[in-house]
């Protein structure tokens, strides 16, 4: 095993006594995706052990507090993430999955058809729970829970895609989204998702992907400062671009990656040719010009490097002197792998953090995969595929 999986993962190790949320994003969902990728790469007992052992915390606190529903820190994603265990040695029965069902079902109804559709946070990461529900077993009734979903979702797009997208908080007033984790590019990657998985859909997704297309690319403006094209978001309030990082969450990787699998989807080579362009600038942005301030798959080099390699294996390009580059920006960040700083913007500090979406539960996996590992199947998590 390789030294810096070593460190990784006795970063993650230490901290599981003090980890105490229950989420995928956020706490210990992750670190059962950690360890079941951890034992695939490395079948020993050691990891096996931790594996259950971080099941086993993780229903306590379920049993001990009320948790949310989301996919970022609630049920849903940790539902998922038991349905994505590879590991033959855990057997979950049926029954607990349909408590889990019953338990997510009507909040994920009341999210949306009160359009609230947000991937981390509201109906479409919940859905992905479902969906992998449906893979795996073809009930009739999860069927009909995403078709009634689906076709909700498509319609209203179809209908007026602004009243979809459109959020509002005290300090921004509304405004559009338009990256992977909150925006338009997540909603394209998530109609190819769902009607890839859902074959009972008979509703055609063409219109409602060409909306959303259009909606994005109509949003299209070069910032010189970032040196991108796909601000992270539009206000409606001053009519004002807030510019995006260069990273997962948002900016012109994952609108790339977006548009992409909508191209393909549509058979449209200039949706493909225009994604294609927007990675290979991406290629030429800087460190000094990412705004990125820590390792982190969220908006770090994690999430940067990962990103390369993923649309290295799609569109059949070589990146890896981007992600060789950006690896050694990950070594330095992280002092060789020996410290694990997140940087949290509202109090400008450096603080340790080990969850997926900041810390090295995401870092292990990027560094797994990477390594040649394990495969790429657990960035459809992050909507990534």
């Amino acid at each position: 095993m390789q030294e810096k999986i070593i460190k990784i993962e006795k970063n993650i190790w230490d901290a599981f006594s003090k980890e105490n949320e229950i989420g995928l994003y956020n706490g210990l969902s992750g670190f059962i995706l950690f360890y079941d990728c951890m034992y695939k790469a490395y079948p020993v007992e050691e990891f096996e052990n931790k594996l259950l052992a971080v099941i086993e915390k993780t229903n306590e606190l379920i049993e001990e507090k009320q948790s949310s529903i989301t996919l970022c820190s609630g049920i849903a994603g940790y539902g998922l993430t038991l349905l994505r265990i590879k590991s033959s040695s855990i057997d979950i029965s049926e029954d607990y999955f349909n408590n889990i069902d019953a338990f997510l079902l009507d909040d994920f109804k009341l999210f949306y058809e009160s359009n609230c559709f947000d991937f981390m946070h509201e109906s479409m990461g919940i859905a992905m729970y479902y969906i992998e529900r449906f893979k795996l077993n073809k009930n009739e009734t999860l069927s009909n829970v995403l078709c009634a979903f689906a076709e909700n979702l498509i319609h209203k797009i179809e209908i007026d895609f602004k009243q979809v997208l459109v959020k509002s908080d005290e300090s921004r007033g509304e405004y559009y989204s338009l990256g992977m984790a909150h925006g338009v590019a997540g909603y394209m990657n998530f109609l190819i998702y769902l009607k890839k998985h859902l074959a009972p859909l008979n509703t055609d997704i063409s219109d409602a992907l060409r909306v959303c297309a259009d909606f994005l690319v109509s949003y299209k403006q070069y910032d010189s400062q970032t040196k991108q094209y796909y601000p992270n978001l539009f206000s409606l309030k001053t009519n004002d671009f807030i510019p995006s990082r260069l990273s997962w969450c948002q900016g012109d990787l994952g609108v790339s990656n977006a548009l992409y699998n909508t191209g393909v989807f549509l058979d449209d080579t200039l949706i493909i040719k225009e994604a294609i362009a927007l990675m290979n600038h991406c290629a030429t942005i800087s460190f000094e010009d990412s705004a990125v301030n820590d390792f982190g798959v969220c908006h770090g080099s994690a999430g940067i490097l990962i990103q390369f390699y993923l649309a290295s294996k799609k569109f059949k390009i070589d990146y890896s002197r981007e992600i060789d580059r950006w690896f050694e920006t990950l070594k330095k960040q992280t002092n060789n792998f020996e410290e694990f700083l997140w940087y949290e913007n509202s109090s400008n500090k450096y603080i340790p953090e080990t969850n997926l979406l900041v810390g090295t539960v995401g870092l292990g996996l990027t560094v797994l995969t990477i390594e040649n590992k394990i495969d790429l199947t657990w960035l459809e998590i992050f909507n990534l595929h």
